[in-house]
């Protein structure tokens, strides 16, 4: 979703789930809030275990132009979130916000 075919601020809701298994989330983050219409929606569901630090991650979200409406972590298999688009234009994507947006891979266990 770097690039989408859609006009900037068309979109109302965004739904990542367990689909930020790209090596450039940043990009595909910039790209929802481009996409999304003022005080749009974005949902992310992901598997919990492959995210380091849940605060960091939600800082990072927030440092791309969202702010957070809703998390979701009592179930120990999944964080949800809601973010809403917020006024001010993304920050520049730095270390920091990279650092809080790279996820573990995704382990599978035999049963």
């Amino acid at each position: 979703m770097a690039h989408v075919p859609l006009e900037s601020a068309s979109v109302d809701v965004a739904v990542f789930c367990l689909s930020l298994m790209g090596t450039n989330t940043v990009d595909f983050l910039l790209e929802a809030h481009r996409v999304l219409k003022a005080r749009g929606l974005l949902k992310i569901a992901e598997v919990a275990s492959r995210i380091p630090s849940q605060d960091s991650f939600v800082r990072a979200v927030e440092s791309l132009g969202f702010t957070l409406q809703q998390k979701e972590d009592t179930n120990s298999y999944f964080l949800l979130t809601d973010f809403i688009k917020s006024q001010t234009s993304p920050r520049m994507a730095s270390k920091q916000t990279s650092d809080g947006l790279v996820l573990k891979p995704c382990l599978y266990k035999r049963r």
